[in-house]
């Protein structure tokens, strides 16, 4: 076998050894100067993590400038992260969040108003119904289970917004208590969201026909 060969069946070998790493194995590998390891985490969780952001803010620009700055903390803060105290998920979900609650308190301080902010609902509803800009990558790529969910959230836009943080998570696939670790609320309290969150989304739905 040539040499060239060899070379490619090893990269092949070493590129798949990776995707089998657990993420706790990758982010650690990665603190210790694997850019490699990095780069399946990034392929890994990338839109996953754009959606959830995505639908928290519903603006395609500052969702991509909030993605960035999630994955650029996580660079800085790799030798920080505990496997004990959370799933790597959680954790980076959890960078996501301080940096959306971030966003909006910036805002609300600069009293921006409703107009500037924009209408969270509706474009949520361009973003599903022929706009000349394309769904961000890494949303449902179903048409109609898209324009479900995101009916569903803007029917949320009323709650308070831990109940509607929680909604979005566990369209993530969050469970209570991860929503509970990347929240820092109890998870009795993070039950007692969703529930309320459904209940209203279900009434809302119902009262539009």
């Amino acid at each position: 076998m040539c040499s060239s060969n060899v070379h490619f069946y090893w990269v092949m070998v070493v590129n798949l050894t990776s995707l089998l790493k657990s993420d706790a194995s990758l982010i650690r590998a990665y603190a210790g100067g694997d850019v490699a390891a990095f780069e399946t985490l990034y392929r890994r969780h990338k839109d996953g993590l754009f959606n959830f952001i995505y639908r928290s803010v519903a603006r395609q620009a500052v969702a991509e400038e909030i993605a960035q700055d999630v994955w650029l903390s996580l660079i800085k803060a790799s030798a920080n992260y505990q496997p004990g105290a959370a799933t790597f998920r959680s954790w980076l979900y959890s960078i996501a969040r301080n940096k959306i609650v971030d966003f909006f308190r910036r805002a609300a301080n600069r009293h921006v108003s409703d107009d500037a902010v924009g209408d969270r609902s509706g474009e949520r509803h361009q973003a599903t119904c022929g706009t000349d800009e394309p769904l961000p990558q890494g949303l449902v790529s179903d048409v109609e289970t898209n324009l479900l969910v995101n009916q569903l959230l803007a029917a949320l836009d009323g709650l308070p917004a831990e109940q509607r943080e929680a909604f979005i998570l566990q369209q993530e696939g969050f469970t209570a208590k991860e929503i509970a670790d990347i929240t820092g609320a109890s998870k009795e309290a993070v039950k007692s969201r969703l529930r309320y969150a459904k209940t209203t989304a279900r009434a809302l739905l119902e009262a539009r026909g």
